[in-house]
Formats: C-alpha cells, sequence, structure tokens
C-alpha cells in the first residue's frame, strides 16, 4: 500500500500550490515595495499659511531653462482643475544674487494659497505632460538649482495688517 505523498498526482499538486502561494507572497511585497516608491517620488510642497513665498535658487547659466519650466508650470496648471492655484501664484526674478552662493533668486508669490494643495511644480506637471518628455522637464528643473546647500526655502505667511 503506498503513502498518501508517494503518489505522483498529489505530490505534484502540492508542490504547485506551494508554488502558487510562494508566487504571491513575493508579488505581495514586490507591490508594497513598488507602490511606496512610487508615491515617494511625487514630490510634495504645501503651505499652511494664508499666503507664502518660495524662493529657488537658480545657476545664472539655467535661468532660461529655469523659466521655461515655469512656462510648462503655468500652461499645466491651466491644463487641469489647478486653476484657483494659477490665480494666486506668480513666479518673479530678483534684481541681484543676495544669497552669496552666486544665484538668480526667483520668488514664488502664493496669494492666498488654497488649503491642502500641492505646490510641487514636478508633480503637477508630471499631470499633463507624456513620461518621456517629463524626465527631460525634471532634469533641466533640477539641474538648473543652484549646487549651494540651499536651493529652495519656502515662506509661510499669515496676515497681521492689511492697509
Amino acid at each position: 500500500m503506498s503513502s498518501f505523498l508517494n503518489r505522483p498526482m498529489i505530490r505534484q499538486r502540492l508542490l504547485m500550490g506551494s508554488a502558487f502561494v510562494a508566487t504571491l507572497a513575493i508579488g505581495i511585497v514586490l507591490g508594497m515595495f513598488v507602490t511606496a516608491n512610487t508615491v515617494e517620488a511625487q514630490p510634495t510642497t504645501e503651505f499652511s499659511g494664508s499666503s507664502a513665498l518660495m524662493f529657488e535658487f537658480v545657476k545664472p547659466s539655467a535661468s532660461a531653462d529655469y523659466e521655461a519650466v515655469m512656462q510648462k508650470l503655468g500652461e499645466a496648471l491651466n491644463e487641469t482643475d489647478r486653476t484657483d492655484q494659477a490665480r494666486g501664484w506668480k513666479v518673479f526674478r530678483a534684481g541681484a544674487d543676495f544669497t552669496g552662493q552666486n544665484a538668480v533668486p526667483y520668488v514664488w508669490v502664493v496669494d492666498p494659497v488654497v488649503s491642502g494643495a500641492n505646490y510641487a511644480a514636478a508633480t503637477i506637471i508630471n499631470e499633463v505632460v507624456p513620461p518621456d518628455e517629463m524626465q527631460q522637464i525634471y532634469e533641466s528643473y533640477t539641474n538648473a538649482l543652484t549646487d549651494g546647500q540651499i536651493k529652495a526655502l519656502p515662506v509661510q505667511l499669515e496676515l497681521v495688517a492689511d492697509f
């Protein structure tokens, strides 16, 4: 009399079942890892004040690249449902370097801030631009920022007097 596990058909089913469970477990673990990285890859910039400033410090040789990315940002804001953000968001170039880093300071003026909205330029542009083009835009944006210690400086503002 042959034992239960010595039967070739049952042994094969157990082996296939075990392989299936192992594959499923590995897939779940990898799925959690990939999902976490995707979420982390999307930058977030939120402002908590009623108004905000964001200083970004750009290499002098990359001002045109930075301004081209800001143009794409404006287009993306108007192509998505972010018109409230676009209405209160302006980007200015400072007349002189005040950083000591040989940088061209740019200032985002956000007034009013849309509560809970993400102001990360790369994330907003990514919503409307094809992935291959987005990679180039992202590299232009990040390479335009100075190599100095401070590349961007957010400032939350609360109104204390309105004259």
